[in-house]
């Protein structure tokens, strides 16, 4: 059943990523276009996902959940980090930076509320805020070289931590908002998944197919995101007592995202290979639609 749901949400996924690279091929989605949309994405819809998610009565069940998760979501990143310094070290930063953050925020969010429904935004937004508090400090480094790039105020004044806090509050304090502000998020909220995979898109459009498919220095990288950290994943969990169940689904299926947009912003905003990271980004987003469904086809065996 989940594989089932994960298979019709990757290839609703790709095909709305079909319609932005017509939309950028047919001149209706420019460079500024794409970088409003992207703006639109990290400062409304993905804190009002997070915000909405943390919209529900408190009981001591959720709260372990949530704990359990971050706890999950440390093990997961403990993964990627060990995996992708061995496979590039200082050599490949870019690789090094893409293998280890993945896309947790625009395609995991919209796999695991598919699978285990809204609710379950729950549970992943303590992966999403610990990939942006590790791309802001270890990502930089590994980007950079440079441990003196570190910035906390990006850490902090950022519309992830920013609406986190704002969600825990409401879970702890049981705010209620009025049902129109509350309607208001939902709308916010559902365009997730057709905004960020048209952003997608439009970064497809912007490669060559032989630059795309036929660069096998891109496919190493999209390997070790794609097959290898989910499996050594799955086998932290499966050995972890705790680390079973829907909240290690979650997890996984978070940790099974390709490469993160965010490698392409960085390598641009940090002078590295911003082609390369765009390629890297669309291939493994590509080949993610058979991936992701055989890592979770697998481990709803393991792990349910």
């Amino acid at each position: 059943m989940i594989t089932q749901i994960l298979i019709t949400q990757t290839l609703i996924m790709f095909i709305l990523m079909i319609i932005g690279l017509i939309f950028s091929k047919s001149g209706l989605l420019t460079a500024n276009g794409s970088k409003d949309i992207a703006n639109i994405l990290l400062y409304i819809v993905i804190p009002c996902v997070i915000i909405r998610s943390y919209i529900t009565q408190f009981t001591y069940e959720k709260l372990y959940g949530l704990l359990l998760s971050a706890i999950l979501a440390v093990f997961s990143f403990a993964v990627s980090i060990v995996v992708s310094f061995l496979a590039f070290g200082t050599r490949k930063p870019i690789d090094n930076f893409g293998t280890t953050f993945c896309n947790a925020g625009f395609i995991g969010i919209p796999l695991v509320t598919a699978v285990f429904g809204n609710d379950a935004a729950f549970y992943i937004a303590s992966f999403a805020s610990m990939l942006n508090l590790l791309q802001w400090t270890y990502g930089i480094v590994i980007i950079t070289g440079k441990r003196n790039m570190i910035n906390i105020k990006k850490i902090i004044i950022n519309p992830v931590t920013i609406s986190l806090i704002i969600g825990l509050i409401m879970f702890f304090t049981g705010v209620k908002l009025p049902e129109i502000i509350n309607s208001t998020l939902s709308f916010l909220a559902s365009m997730n998944t057709p905004v960020a995979m048209i952003v997608l898109g439009y970064y497809l459009s912007c490669v060559k197919i032989k630059d795309l498919f036929f660069n096998a220095e891109l496919y190493i990288p999209t390997i070790i995101r794609l097959t290898l950290i989910p499996v050594l994943t799955l086998a932290v969990l499966y050995l972890l007592p705790f680390g079973h169940g829907q909240t290690g689904m979650i997890t996984l299926i978070s940790a099974s995202t390709p490469i993160g947009t965010s490698t392409a912003i960085f390598a641009q905003k940090f002078g590295q290979d911003y082609q390369k990271a765009v390629c890297m980004v669309c291939l493994s987003t590509i080949l993610s639609i058979i991936t992701i469904p055989l890592v979770m086809h697998f481990a709803q065996m393991i792990l349910m």
